[in-house]
Parts: structure tokens; C-alpha cells; sequence
């Protein structure tokens, strides 16, 4: 009988991704709006206040590349130009994916899309127009 060997795969960080900062997700930091378009005012080469950021959303938030390995690395956001992030409306869980500056690419909705049907899972996004979905009649129907 031969041993397997399973690999430690290192821990997500950000890394050089600031794209939950750039304008393309919405929150505000110590008084300050960032919204799509509008990046957060603490953005600069990185996070200016990174020791003193809130609680709420800057270390709360983390997206599914980050929080979870289901994503291949090269769907880090910065890498990707799309952020993935879990929500959840009337008890409804969902990923909803959010563009970062360009239109997301066949290879990345490819992917989202068989994930989603895999594992019967919700998914949201949106290609220049409103919201797209696929997944659950719950979720299809809200």
C-alpha cells in the first residue's frame, strides 16, 4: 500500500488585489462613500489605513476567492477583473459577481456558470444590462 502524499496549499491573502476598493463593490470607511465609480478615499498603492481600517466593511468583507478555495487562482479579482462575493436575501444564499472595469470574460462565466449547475448552487451577474441568474426556482423567482 503506498502512502499519499496531500498537499498544504498555502492560505488566500490579497496580496496586490485592492479591488473590493477600487469602485467597483459599495461600503464606506471612517465616513467616507465608495461606491462603483468611486473608489475608497484610503486607497492609495494599497490601503492607507490599513491598521486602523473598520471593522465594518474593511475586515468583515472578504470575497469567495479569498474566503473559500473553490475558486482557481486565476480568479483572484485583480487577475480576473470580476469580484465574487456571497450574499444572501430572504434566506437565499447566492454568488453575485461584479465586473472590475471590464466585461467578464467567456472563460470566467464558463466556469461560475457549470460550478453553478454542479452543485446547485445561485448565481447573479451582470454584462453591461441588469442582472442575469441561474440556480434555484427560489432564487430565479425572487
Amino acid at each position: 500500500m503506498t502512502d499519499k502524499v496531500i498537499p498544504i496549499m498555502p492560505a488566500r491573502a490579497c496580496g496586490e488585489c485592492t479591488a473590493c476598493c477600487e469602485g467597483w463593490l459599495s461600503g464606506k470607511a471612517h465616513g467616507h462613500t465608495f461606491q462603483p465609480g468611486r473608489a475608497c478615499f484610503y486607497l492609495d498603492k494599497g490601503c492607507s489605513i490599513y491598521e486602523s481600517r473598520p471593522e465594518e466593511p474593511c475586515q468583515t468583507y472578504k470575497c469567495v476567492w479569498l474566503k473559500e478555495d473553490t475558486l482557481p487562482m486565476w480568479m483572484r479579482p485583480d487577475k480576473s477583473k470580476a469580484i465574487v462575493t456571497e450574499r444572501e436575501v430572504e434566506g437565499i444564499k447566492y454568488w453575485d459577481v461584479s465586473e472590475c472595469g471590464d466585461t467578464l470574460s467567456a472563460e470566467m462565466l464558463s466556469w461560475l456558470i457549470m460550478y453553478t449547475i454542479d452543485n446547485q448552487t445561485n448565481l447573479q451577474w451582470r454584462v453591461k444590462s441588469g442582472p442575469l441568474k441561474i440556480g434555484q426556482t427560489d432564487f430565479l423567482e425572487q
